[in-house]
């Protein structure tokens, strides 16, 4: 599980949804803005994936559990979007998806 002090806090998805750039890979696609700050990330279920509760919190906890265990970058900030329910193990299936977003 990613740690409290390495998730973005609101304003900060404001600001990385305003001005942060986009990248898709596997089951997730991933908003970064690079800043000198250490590195936050957030974690986002839409409706259109999971329409239960259970199943929104059960892939967004598998894609902080994905969080952290990645080699993440010393700073910035990204949003973690996941796009469809992976088939099996969704912690295995964002840990492939992490490899390739997080080398930004």
């Amino acid at each position: 599980m990613l740690p409290y002090h390495r998730r973005l806090r609101a304003e900060e998805v404001r600001e990385v949804l305003a001005r942060g750039t986009t990248r898709r890979a596997g089951v997730c696609s991933l908003k970064y803005l690079s800043t000198t700050t250490v590195f936050r990330c957030a974690v986002v279920v839409s409706k259109k994936v999971a329409k239960t509760a259970v199943m929104r919190n059960t892939l967004r906890r598998a894609g902080y559990q994905a969080l952290g265990r990645a080699s993440l970058p010393p700073t910035g900030h990204a949003i973690l979007f996941v796009q469809s329910i992976p088939p099996g193990d969704p912690a295995a299936a964002f840990n492939a998806s992490l490899k390739t977003l997080l080398h930004v």
